[in-house]
């Protein structure tokens, strides 16, 4: 049995959803205890190397998804429908790949101000909204809408 290349967009779009609220946990957790999000800790660092990894997901999600919607155009979709969900999908990959990059650099020079690792949060916590809005479009497009759904094996 060959895997349809469209389903494989739902499968990665898992990975930064459930990433990044525990980036955004680790670094809430460390910005409590008073510490930069940049400085060379145990916690600072995880949150840093799944920020990338969440990063790379979504641009492999974003990637999929542009394949996902040719099919989905290809068996009858109407390309209105989906469009709103790839911009949201693209801006969603873009942010968090802009995060990572910046979040990776700040990590390298250890930026020790609490100002820059605080808005850096708060970035995150809007990017992270931004991921919500694209899953729920997502969502809506597969559980109300059928798109990229068969009925076989009832």
């Amino acid at each position: 049995m060959i895997i349809n290349i469209a389903h494989i967009h739902p499968m990665l779009v898992h990975f930064p959803l459930a990433l990044f609220p525990v980036v955004l946990g680790i670094q809430f957790y460390v910005l409590i205890k008073g510490q930069s999000l940049f400085s060379q800790n145990c916690a600072q660092s995880s949150a840093t190397g799944l920020l990338a990894l969440a990063a790379v997901a979504a641009v492999a999600a974003a990637t999929f998804g542009d394949m996902a919607l040719d099919k989905a155009v290809a068996s009858g979709v109407k390309l209105s429908l989906l469009e709103s969900h790839e911009d949201l999908g693209q801006a969603s990959a873009t942010l968090l790949v802009l995060m990572a990059l910046a979040g990776g650099w700040l990590f390298k020079v250890q930026e020790p101000s609490m100002k820059v690792s605080w808005g850096f949060w708060l970035t995150g916590v809007a990017v992270f909204v931004v991921l919500i809005i694209t899953a729920w479009h997502g969502g809506h497009l597969v559980y109300d809408l059928g798109v990229s759904v068969t009925a076989k094996g009832r």
